[in-house]
């Protein structure tokens, strides 16, 4: 089960730094409401993921693995998430499927807590993210990062301790 939820889980939590008008806190469910696209993914770390001999701590300039992660906020608390799942053939070549997971979420105090069904039960996992009135902004970090990228040890990810997700509100 955890296997599953981790892709979601670092879609849905991570950190940065914003201007003083956007660090304002945002406490209810309908600020979250909307649409929101990955705009940055960033690692702690310069990596190669495409094999191009060009190292790169934004992941999206390294892959369009990430183009189509998405996430969806509805006013009945209800959500639906666009998440890439990362992992790497023999050759060390990325590989990239992409899932649609979906469930139920609550926001306050800049906690948001999300539960999803998976493999016939249910996992619910809370964090603190950072939330602006045009971005949703989270970090993960060690294991969470390993979950993310399935099977590192040895690949081009190995690297990575962690990830900065900004996603921007369309």
């Amino acid at each position: 089960m955890k296997k599953l939820i981790f892709p979601l889980i670092a879609i849905l939590f991570a950190f940065t730094a914003c201007t003083n008008d956007e660090n304002q806190s945002i406490n209810n469910n309908a600020a979250l409401v909307g649409n929101y696209v990955l705009s940055t993914l960033t690692a702690d770390v310069a990596v190669d993921l495409n094999q191009d001999m060009i190292t790169n701590m934004e992941l999206t300039n390294e892959t369009n693995c990430f183009d189509s992660m998405a996430i969806s906020f509805n006013a009945d608390g209800t959500f639906t998430s666009t998440i890439a799942e990362v992992s790497f053939d023999a050759s060390n070549n990325l590989v990239c499927n992409t899932n649609v997971e979906s469930g139920t979420y609550s926001y306050a105090n800049g906690t948001l807590t999300i539960t999803v069904n998976v493999n016939g039960g249910t996992a619910t996992e809370s964090q603190q993210v950072l939330l602006t009135t045009s971005t949703l902004s989270f970090n993960v970090d060690d294991n969470d990062v390993a979950q993310y990228f399935s099977g590192a040890a040895g690949t081009p990810a190995s690297g990575i301790m962690s990830l900065d997700f900004v996603y921007n509100k369309i």
